[in-house]
């Protein structure tokens, strides 16, 4: 049976097309403040505050802020496949006490990541520290340490995981074992909207041996036990081919393409992502130099859209960008944005 719990319709606009691409993953994250369900939801609500969540969840009480069939601004580049729910008044220090005194919104946040699982049909195995890459329950931690983007650790190394994964169990018992499928076949059906026909009869091994392609009429499908199966379209091939395909520094796509605002893509890829305007030169973000974009806005951000890959100099790095540029050392990373021709230096958004 399900929890007792009270359900808050606030849903709002901070949220983004998920593009069709396929959820594969609830995570779940905490607030770092005080707040509760509710107020926690109005400030999600804010646009300008740049951050959202699926849902709000404290002392019984969840709150629906952003439809599931929406991305929310949660993960960054993970938006596009996840959902996430928030406990309200919670930190990433927790003591197992504390959030064991949260028992109740434990269930019904298990129960809310079966529904939602079983809903969208992906896997409801609880994908706990140390980790793995898969579809799945887990936390913000797990798109930090496996997907490499961003770097938030919550829930936090006390969150009971034991008891969680009891709990959904307990919601999914009775649930059909997924059928056995051909990952490749299901991602080309899912994206059967945009990619076209099959050009490949089959499937063709990668040079590694490990990991499996087929091309279509407007992309490419790569799957790896690594990774999964990932639709990759042309625009966002093209730059990836020109980087060294899955040999190259970017590895397998770990996530689905997202087109942003309609004039370009991103995807993600094992160590970093692409982005690329439609017509012109797409350009790899990683490391320092991605965390320090991000946290700006990213393509939002002032800085704009990146106009090169990452430039070896001196001891460190830096990257072009629309209106400025970042450099990376050893030590920090450093902002400038070009203001009448001139470079000037601006503070690091951290938060």
């Amino acid at each position: 049976m399900a929890p007792q719990y009270t359900e808050l319709n606030r849903l709002g606009s901070s949220r983004s097309n998920r593009w069709g691409s396929r959820v594969t993953n609830f995570l779940l994250h905490t607030q770092e403040g005080n707040g509760t369900a509710e107020g926690l939801a109005s400030y999600l609500n804010n646009s300008a505050n740049g951050v959202s969540y699926h849902y709000t969840l404290r002392d019984g009480v969840l709150v629906d802020v952003v439809d599931t069939d929406y991305a929310s601004w949660s993960v960054l580049d993970a938006n596009g496949y996840t959902i996430n729910l928030c406990f309200a008044g919670s930190r990433a220090s927790f003591s197992r006490a504390q959030w064991l005194e949260r028992d109740a919104d434990l269930r019904i946040a298990a129960y809310r990541a079966v529904q939602d699982a079983h809903k969208y049909g992906f896997s409801t195995d609880v994908i706990v520290p140390d980790y793995y890459r898969g579809e799945g329950i887990s936390d913000h931690k797990y798109v930090t340490q496996c997907l490499g983007i961003g770097d938030h650790t919550d829930v936090g190394w006390n969150f009971p995981w034991d008891v969680f994964a009891d709990y959904v169990r307990e919601y999914d018992g009775g649930a059909p074992a997924a059928p056995v499928v051909n990952m490749i076949d299901a991602e080309a059906e899912r994206a059967a909207g945009w990619i076209g026909k099959r050009l490949t009869d089959g499937e063709i091994a990668t040079p590694d041996g490990e990991g499996r392609f087929a091309e279509f009429e407007h992309g490419y499908i790569y799957w790896h036990p690594r990774t999964g199966a990932h639709a990759i379209p042309r625009n966002v091939f093209e730059t990836w081919a020109e980087l060294g395909w899955e040999a190259g520094p970017l590895g397998y796509p770990i996530g689905d393409h997202t087109v942003l605002n309609g004039i370009g893509d991103v995807q993600g890829f094992e160590n970093g992502a692409i982005y690329r305007r439609y017509g012109q030169p797409g350009y790899w973000v990683h490391g320092e130099i991605r965390n320090r974009w991000n946290r700006s806005g990213y393509e939002n951000s002032p800085y704009g859209w990146p106009t090169s890959n990452e430039i070896p100099f001196d001891t460190g790095a830096y990257q072009t960008f629309d209106n400025g540029v970042i450099y990376f050392t050893p030590k920090s990373t450093l902002g400038f944005l070009t203001v009448d021709g001139a470079d000037t230096p601006v503070p690091d958004a951290q938060g």
